[in-house]
């Protein structure tokens, strides 16, 4: 894993024993040592692949105690499907525990449509890449318009 992550959010055990007594999973091993090392964490700025042509960056890892009140926000998953991250523009990074815990991608644009990320939780990790906005280059022609908020604009001049 090429990125740092700060600020973790202790782990009280009984929090892994509340979600397991509210959803009745078993949650593996693997999992809880996650927990227990980056419950809510912080990353430095990422980037990871979701397939050839998209890519997406994983903005904070949600905390265990808030993972059953953000999956009232997914659709078209099964019920033991659940975030783990907040991924960028609205879309999250979710565990599907009927799936031995394999880790996908959630877009809210299509939610049917979940793109395998990664075997496990630390299989994911390992692919989350540093950002370096100056690698992105805009080719000629590649922006055909923008707009821009006339307030905005305003407070620039």
């Amino acid at each position: 894993m090429s990125v740092n992550f700060s600020n973790p959010v202790a782990l009280l055990q009984g929090e892994i024993d509340y979600f397991v007594q509210s959803t009745g999973i078993i949650v593996p091993e693997k999992f809880k040592k996650y927990l227990q090392e980056f419950n809510g964490a912080q990353p430095e700025t990422n980037i990871f692949s979701i397939d050839e042509k998209n890519e997406s960056g994983v903005n904070k890892l949600i905390p265990i105690s808030q993972m059953i009140e953000e999956q009232k926000y997914l659709d078209n998953v099964g019920e033991n499907v659940f975030p783990i991250a907040w991924a960028e523009g609205g879309n999250y990074v979710v565990v599907d525990f009927d799936k031995n815990a394999s880790i996908y991608f959630w877009d809210h644009e299509e939610p049917e449509n979940q793109t395998l990320l990664g075997s496990d939780v630390y299989d994911f990790l390992s692919k989350l890449k540093l950002f370096d906005p100056d690698s992105v280059e805009l080719k000629e022609g590649q922006v055909e318009s923008a707009w821009i908020d006339p307030d905005f604009l305003k407070n620039l001049k």
